[in-house]
């Protein structure tokens, strides 16, 4: 373990017990192998429960994201890289808040499925997400979500490097590379909903959010939020990443959720 990450259960309770709002990554972050154990939901529930907000911060499609916020215990969910923010309303209806509007999201995208299409003919191995139909703003480009055996990481590498000459950011999640055109990422969509959904300025998000996370593409938000946990399989990724998390859980993927949730009950 890196000598600058802690392990989560030695945090200082004054750290964690004024948390309101928890972000956290989906893939491999709230999962196992694609799917969300019972442990893992009723963890979800137990925050909800003690008032806490739960938002998921993904690069999952629209369609998923569609899905989580309407049957998962969850306060909003950001999706696509930071594309959008779905949330529901008191009446039960859809907010949507995109970066930039819609029609313009789905011209960049268009784009972007040209320069992947050059990028997987280089790549033989790489294919489109299998939620590639189901997307608003961005592509991705599976690597070891249903290519099997994963793809190496030096492929991982040149798929984005291809992506990023084109002038496309590019990031690796757990299981997808998701490429997309604009400043916009995971940290800049969740500044902008805790200040417009929750009524926190940047101080007050410094003091009163956590962010949990596995994977390179969660960066800019352990840059962001000085509350930041990773789950145990981040490890791997660590000698990669410039900006890490402030702790680190003992156990991994969704078992390591329920433990953050613990250690952030218990704070409290």
């Amino acid at each position: 373990m890196d000598e600058a990450i802690q392990r989560l259960r030695d945090a200082d309770a004054d750290a964690l017990r004024y948390v309101e709002v928890v972000l956290t990554d989906v893939d491999d972050t709230l999962t196992r192998h694609g799917r969300v154990a019972a442990a893992t939901l009723a963890a979800m529930e137990r925050l909800r429960h003690a008032g806490i907000a739960l938002v998921p911060v993904t690069g999952g499609c629209a369609g998923w994201c569609d899905h989580i916020v309407r049957a998962w215990p969850v306060a909003a969910v950001i999706g696509e890289s930071g594309a959008f923010r779905f949330r529901k309303t008191a009446n039960g209806g859809l907010d949507q808040h995109f970066v930039r509007p819609r029609e313009q999201l789905r011209d960049e995208q268009h784009r972007l499925l040209e320069l992947a299409e050059r990028a997987l003919a280089m790549e033989p191995q790489a294919r489109l997400a299998a939620d590639q139909p189901y997307r608003l703003a961005d592509v991705a480009i599976d690597h070891a979500q249903d290519v099997n055996p994963p793809l190496p990481r030096a492929t991982v590498t040149r798929l984005m490097e291809c992506m990023r000459a084109t002038g496309a950011r590019a990031r690796a999640s757990s299981i997808h590379v998701n490429a997309w055109f604009g400043d916009h990422d995971k940290a800049s969509m969740a500044a902008w909903m805790l200040e417009s959904d929750f009524d926190l300025d940047a101080a007050a998000q410094n003091r009163r959010v956590l962010f949990i996370g596995d994977a390179p593409n969660d960066e800019s938000l352990f840059e962001r939020y000085p509350l930041s946990v990773g789950v145990a399989n981040i490890a791997a990724h660590l000698e990669l990443m410039q900006a890490r998390p402030r702790w680190l859980c003992h156990a991994s993927h969704g078992e390591g959720f329920v433990e953050m949730v613990e250690c952030l009950l218990a704070a409290r």
